[in-house]
């Protein structure tokens, strides 16, 4: 990996933009290169600290020297987790750098959410790290190319050491078919992201509210066994009602894995199907 030192323009307009041109300017062009964080950050001119922290999973601080990007030593941060806070910092240091001398980022700040439109710095950061850790030139192809599953998702989350939950948010950027990734927390329906086949379809995860009761989430809820294939459930147990969107009886496939460390559910949801043609409420 050829590595060089170049800043780059501030005002160019994506988060997802400036990290494709950083990757250019690092000259990555096979995944392992994207493990050497140290080599990375110090091509940017940065170096990484590791210390103790309070209130804060990683800092970024910027002196008449080097900056440096500080991050927590806590064994409660996974190494997946490191990456994406240094990842972070580095979002901040090629976004961000003029304003202000120091930035504390807390576990609120550092958020593997999905995508929207960026309304703040932590947001932007947060865009940066995904799309610099899991970029468009390895993944759009497979993703694209592949139908949706947790075990393609599996594979590219261990190949660049990435979490499953941020790997498969990223899947919705590329796939094309109609998919949601749904997380949900103690039994309740936290986020979801669609991929853009799937917005057109007017459906949307019932956010906020308990995960069916006929759901594969439910039943990972309940501590039961569900085989990581699959399942036809009704679209009524994950979307809001929506009598011009689909039918009382129509089917959805949904794929759901336990996190219980978390308390914790990731699912895929795949409208495989046309929705709305019986008229049956």
């Amino acid at each position: 990996m050829a590595l060089q030192r170049i800043w780059i323009n501030n005002t160019m307009s994506r988060p997802e933009d400036i990290a494709n041109h950083v990757l250019n300017r690092l000259n990555i062009r096979i995944e392992e290169d994207l493990l050497l964080l140290d080599e990375i950050v110090n091509a940017r001119g940065a170096l990484i600290h590791e210390c103790s922290m309070e209130g804060a999973e990683a800092r970024l601080l910027i002196g008449p020297g080097k900056p440096i990007i500080s991050v927590s030593t806590s064994n409660y941060i996974n190494p997946y987790r490191r990456r994406f806070s240094i990842v972070h910092e580095l979002g901040h240091l090629e976004m961000h750098r003029g304003n202000g001398l120091m930035r504390s980022c807390t576990k609120l700040d550092i958020q593997e959410l999905p995508a929207g439109n960026s309304v703040d710095a932590e947001q932007e950061a947060n865009q940066f790290a995904s799309a610099f850790l899991i970029p468009a030139r390895f993944v759009e192809r497979p993703f694209a190319e592949n139908a949706p599953s947790f075990d393609l998702i599996s594979e590219w989350s261990e190949k660049l050491q990435t979490s499953l939950t941020a790997t498969a948010l990223r899947f919705t950027r590329f796939t094309l078919e109609p998919v949601a990734v749904v997380y949900s927390f103690q039994g309740k329906i936290q986020y979801f992201q669609p991929s853009s086949e799937f917005t057109e379809l007017g459906v949307f995860p019932d956010v906020n509210h308990p995960v069916g009761l006929n759901t594969g989430a439910r039943m990972l809820f309940n501590r039961k066994e569900v085989s990581r294939q699959w399942h036809e459930v009704r679209a009524a147990e994950w979307f809001r009602e929506n009598r011009d969107a689909f039918d009382r009886g129509d089917t959805i496939r949904e794929l759901s894995i336990g996190m219980p460390n978390y308390d914790a559910v990731l699912s895929l949801l795949w409208v495989h199907e046309p929705l709305g043609q019986k008229d049956d409420w």
